[in-house]
């Protein structure tokens, strides 16, 4: 029997592969848009019970206002805010690449005020083409926006499980979440340079392996933000709620349960979807309309001083523009700069 080996499929053929890894992007692709719709739609669900259940609470609003603690707010969140771009900026050196500070915190800055615009995808392409005018490859700045997300994605999980109540949160939960966000971070620096030497393979493009001490700088620099944030979050509760003691943890742990749910869901910076967890995990305590109040606040607050923030940085990148562009560096150049 003659067989026609023309005749039959190659699947070792590029076309073929292709096919193949269309096909599973495809597949990735679906799953993510249906996880974050079901996170939407979700919190829709849990906003309209909630209304329904408290519905002869909501013109019972008794917001407070406590100047002092409004200025503790203002000074955490605005360390807050600096520590993101320098967290990153150590993350961008970890693989040769040094920025000078102001400069790395007015492209972190500008970039991430397109967050608010549909799917996010804006300030990604934003600092990929802002770091790409400072000598940075769009690669490593893709790879260092990853490893950022990962890493404050991860921080959010460690202080929502060790502060939010069982009563929202099962204990178990909480526990297998907490460990596996835990050992994430603690391994992220030897987990980040095998991951990239296998993606240097699939995709074809070289990715350098990053000097671990200083991602340990980056990883622990967006951990000390997050956990800052915290403190304004905080603060920012008692300078409008009637807050006690007790309820400190209550108000981290619905401030970073927010802030997990807006990182899945698919509305742009998680509008809709924080404010709704925040004020389901708080509206027991305090009621539907301080609670529904409170999370809008929180998120205007927010929202301000980025703004704000951006314009500081703006001025304080212009000063340092100097100080000279970004300089590629081997690893261990960059180590004896942040020495």
């Amino acid at each position: 029997m003659v067989i026609h080996t023309a005749s039959l499929p190659d699947s070792c053929s590029l076309t073929g592969g292709s096919s193949l890894s269309l096909v599973k992007k495809g597949w990735r692709r679906a799953a993510k848009t249906a996880i974050q719709w079901m996170v939407v739609i979700a919190t829709i669900a849990v906003i309209f019970r909630l209304g329904s259940r408290h519905r002869n609470e909501v013109r019972d609003l008794n917001l407070e206002f406590d100047f002092f603690w409004l200025i503790n707010s203002a000074v955490a969140v605005t360390a807050a805010n600096l520590l993101l771009p320098l967290g990153w900026r150590r993350l961008v050196a970890s693989y040769g690449h040094v920025l000078a500070a102001g400069r790395a915190v007015r492209l972190w800055c500008l970039a991430q005020t397109a967050r608010y615009l549909p799917t996010g995808l804006v300030a990604v392409a934003s600092r990929l083409q802002l770091a790409t005018k400072e000598g940075i490859p769009r690669s490593l700045t893709a790879v260092s926006i990853a490893i950022e997300t990962f890493v404050l994605f991860t921080w959010a999980v460690v202080i929502c499980v060790l502060f939010i109540p069982s009563t929202v949160v099962p204990d178990i939960t909480r526990l297998v979440a907490g460990l596996l966000a835990g050992l994430g971070l603690v391994a992220a620096p030897w987990i980040i340079p095998v991951i990239g030497t296998r993606v240097s393979r699939i995709d074809k493009f070289a990715i350098p392996t990053p000097d671990r001490r200083l991602l340990v700088h980056g990883v622990a620099l967006l951990g000390a933000s997050v956990a800052v944030r915290a403190i304004g979050t905080v603060a920012l509760a008692a300078a409008f709620l009637d807050l006690s003691s007790d309820d400190v943890s209550l108000v981290v742990g619905a401030a970073y349960a927010a802030v997990i749910a807006g990182m899945i869901g698919i509305t742009p910076a998680g509008l809709g979807v924080r404010e709704g967890v925040m004020a389901a995990v708080l509206v027991d305590r305090f009621g539907i309309a301080d609670a529904a109040a409170f999370a809008l606040l929180s998120r205007a607050w927010e929202f301000g001083f980025e703004m704000a923030f951006l314009g500081a940085a703006s001025w304080w990148g212009r000063r340092h523009r100097g100080e000279g562009d970004s300089t590629t560096e081997s690893n261990v150049d960059a180590c004896r700069r942040f020495s």
